[in-house]
């Protein structure tokens, strides 16, 4: 990170998406508050803004060149409430992250580089700019996986908050508990949108009780991103892979499949009509979930500990994504009832259930 310049007025854009979409320079200046236009004019007089990602009331996302580097510029326009910290406390953890990856080594964790913050309003990191053409193949998400595990396994620097709000999510924590989320949208299947039957509703919390205790044993937490999803993993090229969007990643000490999960979801991700014991079950790539699993236990041999074994932990994280794709999404009635069969008899089902659910995603 730099120390904040003098600043002046930008005067130069370029817009590379044809005629239609360029704005007029006095647009895009609009956008932006003061005091980050002079200091992206005294990083780069003649900077360029290639394209507008993301353009919110309170939050923003350039595409810019500084210099002949391509550049992701994310900027507030507009603090939100403390009390409710939306877009402004995100942004101070997302900063507060880039600044301690920085100090940390990495094999296999790709992600922007941190190049300009003021720690408050603006971040301004690497572009990473994806290539359509490489086919994400399954060594693709196996290297993601490998950089999963990297990132889980380190000794992230939570004790140091920096002044960045880290604090806020130490005291607060029950609101990114994943348990709570998990029984959040229990209560709302089950009282508001009424798709979760009465039977499910009561396996669910004996099951939620049986797997929370038997996750309290694991002393040093791990980094999640809690926001994987495809779009979020890049490739620049075949030999590499980044992660990007940190804004929500926060500390986990119990459910170590929460993003690997996201990583494996297969393609289709549902078994066709014409499996009939599974048919419209959801499909993973259980080798890929088995394979981070080992490679956790190397790195970090205490999570032998977390609990009993591997099914307990990737079956509550089973039950999360299930109940959040129940609750959260709309389904035709076939659909629905697949997902509360495959809770029913998989997640909160025999062991032997499960054990073939696992052969037949293999």
């Amino acid at each position: 990170m730099s120390n904040t310049p003098k600043f002046t007025t930008v005067h130069k854009y370029k817009w590379n998406d044809g005629p239609s979409k360029s704005p007029k320079n006095s647009e895009v200046m609009g956008e932006l508050p003061l005091k980050i236009k002079r200091y992206i004019h005294e990083l780069d007089p003649n900077f360029e803004v290639v394209r507008i990602y993301k353009n919110k009331p309170t939050r923003m996302a350039l595409h810019i060149r500084l210099n002949g580097k391509n550049c992701l510029l994310k900027a507030i326009k507009k603090n939100t409430s403390w009390k409710k910290p939306g877009s402004y406390f995100r942004f101070q953890k997302e900063t507060f992250i880039y600044s301690r990856l920085e100090n940390t080594s990495f094999l296999f964790f790709h992600y922007p580089r941190l190049m300009h913050t003021d720690g408050k309003s603006f971040i301004i990191t690497e572009f990473i700019k994806n290539d359509p053409s490489l086919f994400r193949d399954y060594a693709f998400f196996s290297r993601a996986m490998k950089a999963l595990a990297e990132i889980n396994s380190i000794d992230f620097p939570f004790t140091d908050r920096g002044g960045l709000g880290w604090y806020w999510e130490k005291t607060n924590r029950w609101k990114f508990s994943r348990t709570t989320k998990t029984l959040r949208n229990l209560l709302e299947g089950f009282i508001i949108r009424r798709n979760i039957p009465f039977s499910i509703f009561l396996k669910t919390i004996l099951f939620l009780n049986k797997s929370y205790f038997n996750s309290t044993k694991l002393k040093r937490p791990i980094l999640v991103h809690r926001d994987i999803f495809k779009a979020n993993i890049l490739g620049p090229d075949e030999s590499r892979i980044y992660f990007i969007d940190f804004e929500k990643m926060g500390i986990e000490k119990r459910w170590v499949f929460v993003d690997a999960l996201k990583i494996a979801q297969a393609e289709p991700l549902f078994f066709p009509a014409s499996d009939v014991a599974y048919a419209g079950f959801p499909r993973f790539y259980i080798k890929l979930l088995e394979n981070f699993w080992k490679d956790l236990l190397c790195r970090r041999p205490e999570f032998k500990i977390i609990n009993k074994n591997f099914k307990l932990q990737l079956n509550f994280c089973l039950l999360g994504w299930t109940l959040k794709k129940l609750v959260k999404e709309r389904h035709s009635p076939k659909q629905e009832k697949n997902l509360i069969l495959f809770l029913e008899t998989v997640v909160l089902g025999s062991e032997h259930h499960f054990e073939d659910w696992v052969k037949k995603c293999s």
